[in-house]
Protein backbone atom coordinates (compact mmCIF):
# COMPACT_ATOMS: atom_id res chain seq x y z
CA UNK A 1 0.00 0.00 0.00
CA UNK A 2 1.19 3.49 -0.82
CA UNK A 3 0.72 6.73 1.12
CA UNK A 4 -1.33 9.55 -0.39
CA UNK A 5 -2.36 13.05 0.61
CA UNK A 6 -6.00 13.85 -0.05
CA UNK A 7 -7.36 17.40 -0.04
CA UNK A 8 -10.74 18.90 -0.82
CA UNK A 9 -10.66 21.06 -3.93
CA UNK A 10 -11.19 24.77 -3.25
CA UNK A 11 -14.43 24.84 -5.26
CA UNK A 12 -15.83 21.91 -3.22
CA UNK A 13 -15.06 23.31 0.24
CA UNK A 14 -18.59 24.64 0.65
CA UNK A 15 -19.85 21.04 0.63
CA UNK A 16 -20.76 19.73 4.08
CA UNK A 17 -18.72 16.50 3.78
CA UNK A 18 -15.16 16.18 5.06
CA UNK A 19 -12.33 14.57 3.11
CA UNK A 20 -12.45 11.64 5.53
CA UNK A 21 -16.15 11.04 4.85
CA UNK A 22 -15.48 10.86 1.11
CA UNK A 23 -12.46 8.53 1.28
CA UNK A 24 -14.21 6.15 3.69
CA UNK A 25 -16.68 5.36 0.89
CA UNK A 26 -13.96 3.48 -1.03
CA UNK A 27 -12.84 0.09 0.25
CA UNK A 28 -9.14 -0.50 0.70
CA UNK A 29 -8.41 2.99 2.08
CA UNK A 30 -6.95 3.46 5.58
CA UNK A 31 -6.85 6.95 7.11
CA UNK A 32 -3.44 7.58 8.73
CA UNK A 33 -3.83 11.22 9.82
CA UNK A 34 -6.91 13.42 9.75
CA UNK A 35 -6.37 16.52 11.88
CA UNK A 36 -7.75 18.90 9.25
CA UNK A 37 -11.27 18.29 7.83
CA UNK A 38 -10.17 19.38 4.36
CA UNK A 39 -6.90 17.39 4.16
CA UNK A 40 -5.70 13.98 5.33
CA UNK A 41 -3.10 11.30 4.78
CA UNK A 42 -4.23 7.84 3.70
CA UNK A 43 -2.76 4.46 2.84
CA UNK A 44 -4.31 2.82 -0.19
CA UNK A 45 -3.54 0.50 -3.05
CA UNK A 46 -3.03 2.19 -6.43
CA UNK A 47 -6.41 0.77 -7.45
CA UNK A 48 -8.17 2.34 -4.44
CA UNK A 49 -6.46 5.69 -5.11
CA UNK A 50 -7.61 5.50 -8.74
CA UNK A 51 -11.14 4.74 -7.57
CA UNK A 52 -11.06 7.83 -5.33
CA UNK A 53 -10.01 9.96 -8.28
CA UNK A 54 -12.64 8.41 -10.54
CA UNK A 55 -15.51 8.83 -8.09
CA UNK A 56 -14.55 12.08 -6.39
CA UNK A 57 -12.10 13.78 -8.76
CA UNK A 58 -14.36 16.81 -8.95
CA UNK A 59 -14.25 17.12 -5.13
CA UNK A 60 -10.85 15.75 -4.07
CA UNK A 61 -7.20 15.98 -5.06
CA UNK A 62 -5.30 12.72 -4.50
CA UNK A 63 -1.49 12.85 -4.70
CA UNK A 64 1.26 10.45 -3.73
CA UNK A 65 2.79 11.64 -0.44
CA UNK A 66 6.30 11.83 -1.94
CA UNK A 67 5.00 14.18 -4.67
CA UNK A 68 3.20 16.31 -2.08
CA UNK A 69 6.39 16.74 -0.01
CA UNK A 70 8.30 17.94 -3.08
CA UNK A 71 5.67 20.63 -3.67
CA UNK A 72 6.01 22.07 -0.15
Amino acid sequence: MATYVVAIRREARSDTMTAEEWVCQVSGVVVKAAGNPSQLVIEASPQAASELERRFGDKLIVEAESRHKRLL
